[in-house]
């Protein structure tokens, strides 16, 4: 009876313990539904997996949501020590160190389902009218095509309702964004919708770590770590089961 008291006591004191020495992170990112939302489960798909790591690796995130330009320019100087969601590029890896990809967005096109059109090269999408979101990134081949009528919108869902009417050819968005979108708006009718298979774009999403932070290796090292024994034990699987319902 003593011993097993004795494992009971020992328990909260262990995490007791592991809470009081965890590192606090100061953690930014932008909100970009279902991978970043403050009213969605865990916050989302991209902060579930993020946290969950940083925890396990012994570091105790704060979570800030805001603007995507605040956060770029508060991670930039140091006010955050991380931003939990970002694609890699040249010019932010001299003021960020990156961790490995955490998870991979593919930039897919939607078509009305009575069209015949098939996508294997940007050069198909020439002379075809293709809704946007201004200021977007989609990859390098698309943003730099030539000859492509790309229609600015404000939001994925307004070009989604453009394609359905016919007022567009296309459109593009991260797969699971456009998943997101027609599954949680039930006016729209989705029979007139298809996916095209293959990719317009592929890229890792990461974490990435201001260089202010004078252990900003150590805190790479420690996440993708951690997010190798999450794959390995089966948490990773189950948080992409959580946010795919």
């Amino acid at each position: 009876m003593f011993k097993i008291t004795k494992r009971l006591f020992f328990i909260p004191l262990l995490i007791i313990s592991v809470n009081a020495f965890a590192d606090e992170l100061q953690v930014a990112t932008s909100e970009w539904i279902p991978y970043v939302g403050k009213e969605l489960p865990n916050q989302g798909l991209a902060m579930d997996i993020v946290n969950r790591a940083l925890i396990r690796a012994g570091h105790k995130p704060a979570v800030t949501i805001q603007a995507w330009t605040r956060t770029l320019e508060g991670a930039d100087i140091g006010v955050y020590d991380l931003i939990a969601a970002a694609w890699y590029s040249k010019e932010r890896e001299k003021s960020f160190i990156f961790s490995k990809p955490y998870i991979f967005n593919e930039i897919k096109l939607l078509k009305h389902a009575d069209s015949s059109f098939d996508f294997n090269r940007i050069s198909d999408l020439e002379g075809k009218t293709i809704g946007v979101i201004t200021g977007y990134a989609y990859g390098e081949q698309f943003d730099r095509a030539q000859g492509l009528l790309r229609a600015p919108g404000i939001h994925v869902l307004q070009n989604i309702n453009r394609v359905i009417n016919r007022e567009l050819d296309l459109t593009l968005d991260d797969e699971r964004v456009l998943n997101y979108e027609i599954k949680h708006n039930i006016s729209l009718n989705t029979e007139k919708l298809i996916f095209l298979p293959k990719s317009v774009s592929k890229n890792g999403l990461h974490i990435a770590v201001s260089r202010q932070n004078p252990k900003h290796k150590e805190i790479v090292q420690a996440f993708d770590k951690a997010i190798l024994e999450m794959k390995k034990d089966g948490t990773y699987e189950r948080i992409l089961k959580l946010h795919s319902e």
